[in-house]
């Protein structure tokens, strides 16, 4: 009786939509289909640290950072550590992980509070392709990640030439500006509140004592880099 129950319930979670959208996404069948639904579980949507991704995020991090240093230092042999280094940087920089995110279709498979406009045009999507890589990992094992990286990530979406011009780090540069002209640069944590269930940090670009930019985001990391991006336009640093 028991093994009839679990056949059925088997059938019909691989006849779901979500099944069928991921079979097409990751190009594989999933075998534990329940680390995928947490992969793409927001806290917005379940606060709970064991029922939403942001463990597997954590993990799908790791495994994507360790990945892609692998490429890079296969594809570039004569290359110095500090190109591979700012070459990984690009490519797993959040905003470029995000449009990938939205690329591959997360928006449209992801559980998450849509009544929240600012999680809309977030960068969730590319913390959700983290924990996505996370499931990955620990359903089908390092080899199986490797594989869908290269051909749903890399290949793809991955241009390192236009990268090769492309300033990620504001931060860095706007701290490296600072230092060249001799001015006294600081990011302060302006406000840390809850709005509608879930923690805001409020980040300001503090430049000779005076607050020059401001960003609100879901972690301090993140409002860090907005506020950086911000400053960087308001002080035209080119």
């Amino acid at each position: 009786m028991r093994f009839v129950i679990d056949f059925i319930v088997q059938f019909f979670t691989k006849g779901s939509t979500l099944y069928k959208n991921l079979q097409t996404m990751l190009g594989f069948t999933p075998t534990n289909i329940a680390l995928y639904e947490l992969a793409l579980c927001h806290r917005s949507n379940n606060n709970s640290a064991t029922e939403n991704n942001e463990r597997l995020e954590f993990l799908g991090d790791a495994i994507l950072g360790a990945i892609i240093g692998e490429h890079l230092f296969i594809k570039y042999p004569t290359k110095p550590e500090g190109y591979l280094t700012d070459m990984r940087s690009k490519i797993v920089n959040r905003k470029t992980l995000n449009h990938i995110g939205l690329k591959i279709g997360l928006k449209t498979l992801m559980k998450f509070n849509e009544q929240d406009y600012f999680l809309r045009d977030s960068l969730i999507f590319g913390n959700a392709l983290e924990a996505l890589i996370g499931a990955i990992y620990i359903d089908k094992g390092y080899a199986v990640t490797r594989t869908f990286i290269r051909k749903r990530i890399l290949i793809p979406f991955v241009d390192i030439e236009l990268l090769e011009g492309l300033e990620v780090n504001t931060k860095n540069k706007l701290i490296g500006w600072a230092n060249k002209n001799g001015k006294k640069l600081s990011f302060i944590l302006l406000e840390e509140k809850v709005e509608r269930g879930r923690k805001k940090f409020i980040v300001g670009v503090e430049l000779e004592d005076q607050i020059i930019a401001t960003a609100g985001a879901n972690n301090k990391k993140d409002a860090s880099k907005i506020a950086a991006d911000e400053a960087i336009k308001f002080l035209e640093i080119v």
